[in-house]
């Protein structure tokens, strides 16, 4: 009965010995392991147009030993990262899922606002050279405007600053349009300066992501801005991948994109989406 005891006080020893060996390891493994890495590879070698989801991605990512990196297509073959999430026209692709913007509603709810103007029957839309991306957005607005019995034509521009400048500048004079829909940053800076040269008024809609059409926004170049909701791609992809079980629900049945203008641009629901680096 004695060794019986001594054997039973023995194995509970080494049971014990054996519990706090494996906890000593355990917690030595998780100081020794690195940061969790999620590297988002995009179509694009001009990096600074994804500032807006590298800042989204970048929030989501604090305090979670996780590094972000934003890499182009071209560099893909070298990325080594426990997770790759790939941006392709501003739609994510990655392990836990897909997120996308919603560019039909975007679209239809940005001619809806031009439909409603009294000064908007011929409309023009433009951008800084011939891009197969815009394809779809112009299929779109065509089909709504000839829907809505307005004229619509679009044009590509040239890709050199002073060529498109002086296109602009002499659409504008020839008083062919009364709006005009520009298509990227290049386009509405142009039709945004043209318009102040040329003494008309032309009423300018924009579809861009960059600070500079915030702020043709903001002094009143613009009438109305669609931004499409980078921050939020960003912040909720990574928040996916570090199993964040809430985020499932934030995500679901978002369109990722506004429709900004001069007084809703400084809401509490749009400020952080487009100056995301004031927060």
């Amino acid at each position: 009965m004695k060794n019986r005891r001594w054997i039973m006080l023995f194995f509970a020893a080494v049971g014990i010995l054996l519990l706090a060996e494996a906890i000593i390891y355990m917690s030595y493994s998780n100081k020794e392991k690195g940061p969790f890495t999620i590297t988002f590879v995009v179509d694009s070698e001009e990096l600074q147009d994804y500032e807006n989801m590298k800042a989204g991605a970048t929030n989501a990512a604090m305090d979670n030993n996780c590094i972000i990196d934003f890499v182009s297509s071209s560099r893909e073959d070298k990325v080594d990262s426990d997770e790759v999430v790939t941006v392709e026209n501003n739609s994510l692709y990655y392990s836990k899922g897909t997120l996308t913007v919603d560019k039909e509603a975007m679209v239809s709810e940005l001619a809806e606002r031009v439909i409603a103007s009294e000064n908007c029957d011929r409309i023009l839309l433009v951008s800084s050279g011939e891009t197969d991306k815009y394809q779809k957005i112009i299929d779109l607005f065509k089909a709504g405007f000839d829907e809505a019995g307005r004229y619509v034509e679009y044009r590509p521009l040239s890709t050199d600053e002073k060529k498109l400048k002086q296109s602009m500048y002499n659409l504008e004079q020839s008083g062919l349009f009364d709006c005009f829909i520009a298509l990227d940053k290049e386009s509405i800076e142009a039709a945004c300066e043209a318009n102040n040269r040329a003494n008309r008024f032309v009423v300018i809609y924009g579809m861009d992501n960059s600070s500079e059409a915030v702020y043709y926004l903001d002094n009143g170049g613009l009438e109305a801005l669609a931004y499409e909701d980078e921050y939020s791609l960003g912040y909720i992809a990574v928040r996916q991948l570090l199993k964040d079980r809430e985020i499932k629900k934030v995500s679901e049945n978002r369109t990722f994109y506004y429709i900004a203008d001069r007084e809703s641009m400084y809401s509490a629901e749009l400020e952080k989406v487009l100056f995301p680096f004031v927060k």
